[in-house]
């Protein structure tokens, strides 16, 4: 019997064993729920007699829970899967060859994980996965890339005369393998992490204290061990957490009294959803009204907009797109507070989710949102979401990835994405209705990693000009441009450096567009380097220059504000290489003048 214990607690579980039996058949097991030798729970295959056999053994007598025939082929490999949630055990062979399921006691341990082999026994074993559901503490024992986990350390520490025997390095461990000698000293190294922001949006903050003990085999403290203390400092510009998968304008905005708001997640784990505020020009941030968060997490796409001390928030997850409105500081009766959240806007099941959402100047609203094609619907002054309305019915082709900004004379600009890598524009006049569509570009990809190829509109007032950028499947930026009611301009590329996309999941470019009087500027993480660079179109577009090096960048988004000094800036968020997890995201600044 192997066992293996896992690395965080489970309620949940599932485990894979691939296996291989000589010709004649063989035996093998996969163990769950062990307590002793007498009381672990196991699923049993034996290939000669054709048998798959669920049983939970307590204090050595066996109980069946289910028992199946199956064809199991030997010299060849197969898989052997039993999946743990709940009160409910599932056991597969091969996927599609067995699957059945059986009550379980939920009451009992889901560690104690392995596979049995009888005596005797002959079995080859490839892989053997544990897969639980993980947690993002805030302090815990991670990999490490600097050493091999078991090599010997060195002799560091100066504080002992005694002499040094060597400990050993830990790399994703909590324990190490290593027997003592009296009258020596030794030397451990384990790589942590400590979190901003854990699991239930828990925050630590500057000047936290944090003490590590080290313990023997039976947990008692070690003899003579020194308790390092670590105090928290935060680097300026941390937020931590996890960005939106698919955002689009989630900020960061700025109240008139210079307070700054961004969204995001506090774990990829945790999927609550966080308006984080910064009162000191993006150094600082913390979570506010963390009390009456939105009940619905897991921040698959939203995007938002800030009208007069209010930022109007629509949030796309899989079966709805939902309504969320929070008052920022220099809101005349409710700042810093959430207000309605969780208000069903749309009901369309997305075949992959990115909403978009315009504020006109009567307060009304309208969205646009992916279902199995792009939908919108409209919601009244008075507070109500009208039927849902299907974009272009007629056009022989699904579409996705919706991107609107409201234009003059209450007119919403929306540009979008066709599955067939086509890329398209419309408006919605005040009046509701739509103008004919208008094709931008193609080549855009046709798979769904592309589905988000649009960036977020701007608008410049001056000129009555929407701005289109978007990202070609070669991996470079263009866009076009629409002013009034006229024909979009040819297209005009914005960078020949091939832009990320689709980093973890997001279907978008890892990049962001933002206006400031007449320019426009763009950040982008480029595919190569992974690294975060800003351009412009003062004078064409320009050179682009690096803003943040070695990141292995992901996502992006700013927007452009004055700070309380007078210098005007794009303030941006980005994440700076979590693949996803938590802990990596980052506020930054491009200065765009120095008045």
């Amino acid at each position: 019997m192997a066992l293996h214990p896992s690395p965080w607690e489970l309620d949940d579980f599932t485990l894979v064993g691939f296996l291989r039996f000589p010709a004649g058949g063989g035996r093998a097991a996969l163990v769950f729920g062990y307590e002793d030798d007498a009381n672990p729970g196991l699923v049993f295959l034996d290939a000669g007699a054709g048998q798959v056999r669920l049983s939970r053994i307590a204090d050595g007598a066996e109980t069946v829970l289910a028992e199946r025939q199956v064809a199991v082929p030997t010299g060849a490999w197969i898989e052997l899967e039993v999946q743990g949630e709940g009160d409910l055990l599932e056991v597969k062979v091969q996927d599609d060859l067995l699957e059945f399921s059986a009550p379980w006691d939920p009451g009992l341990p889901a560690e104690g994980l392995g596979f049995l082999v009888p005596a005797g026994g002959t079995v080859d074993v490839r892989e053997f996965l544990l897969e639980g559901v993980p947690s993002t503490p805030g302090v815990s024992i991670v990999t490490a890339d600097a050493f091999d986990h078991g090599a010997p350390t060195t002799d560091l520490l100066s504080t002992s005369a005694l002499p040094f025997l060597a400990g050993v390095a830990v790399s994703g461990a909590e324990r190490a393998a290593w027997s003592s000698t009296a009258g020596t000293h030794t030397e451990f190294e384990w790589p942590l992490v400590i979190r901003h922001l854990a699991d239930g949006a828990v925050a630590h903050q500057e000047g936290d204290t944090f003490t590590f003990r080290l313990v023997d085999g039976d947990d008692a403290p070690m003899e003579g061990t020194p308790q390092p203390r670590v105090t928290l400092t935060i680097p300026p510009g941390h937020l931590g957490g996890t960005f939106v998968e698919t955002p689009g304008r989630i900020g960061p905005w700025q109240a008139s009294n210079g307070d700054l708001y961004f969204i995001m997640e506090p774990t990829e784990t945790d999927n609550l959803f966080l308006m984080m505020k910064s009162t000191d020009q993006g150094r600082s941030w913390r979570e506010v009204d963390g009390a009456n968060r939105p009940g619905t997490g897991d921040l698959e796409s939203v995007d938002g907009r800030l009208v007069d001390g209010t930022i109007h928030i629509i949030h796309q997850i899989t079966e709805a797109s939902l309504y969320h409105i929070f008052h920022t500081s220099d809101h005349p009766t409710a700042p810093d507070q959430w207000g309605a959240t969780d208000q069903v806007a749309a009901t369309a099941t997305a075949v992959a989710q990115l909403a978009t959402l315009a504020v006109r100047s009567d307060g009304s609203m309208v969205t646009f949102y992916t279902g199995e094609t792009v939908r919108f619907a409209q919601r009244s002054p008075a507070g109500t979401w009208g039927a849902e309305s299907i974009l272009d019915p007629d056009l022989g082709v699904e579409t996705a990835g919706p991107q609107a900004v409201l234009g003059a004379d209450d007119t919403v600009h929306l540009a979008y994405y066709g599955m067939d890598g086509t890329l398209w524009y419309r408006s919605l006049l005040a009046d509701g209705t739509l103008t004919p569509r208008e094709p931008l570009a193609s080549g855009a990809g046709a798979t769904r990693a592309e589905f988000g190829a649009v960036l977020p509109l701007v608008f410049i007032p001056g000129s009555n000009t929407v701005v289109v950028v978007y990202r070609l499947d070669d991996g470079t930026l263009w866009e076009r441009r629409v002013t009034g009611d006229g024909a979009p301009t040819p297209p005009v590329q914005v960078t020949d450096r091939r832009v990320i996309t689709d980093a973890v999941d997001a279907q978008q470019p890892a990049a962001d567009v933002v206006v400031d009087g007449e320019t426009v500027h763009v950040l982008f993480v480029e595919e190569s380097s992974r690294s975060l660079f800003h351009t412009h179109d003062a004078g064409g577009w320009q050179p682009p220059t690096l803003q943040v090096d070695g990141i292995l960048g992901s996502w992006v988004r700013g927007a452009a504000y004055t700070r309380p000094d007078g210098v005007r800036v794009y303030g941006y968020v980005y994440d700076a290489g979590s693949f996803g997890g938590a802990g990596m995201n980052r506020f930054g600044e491009v200065v765009l003048d120095e008045r």
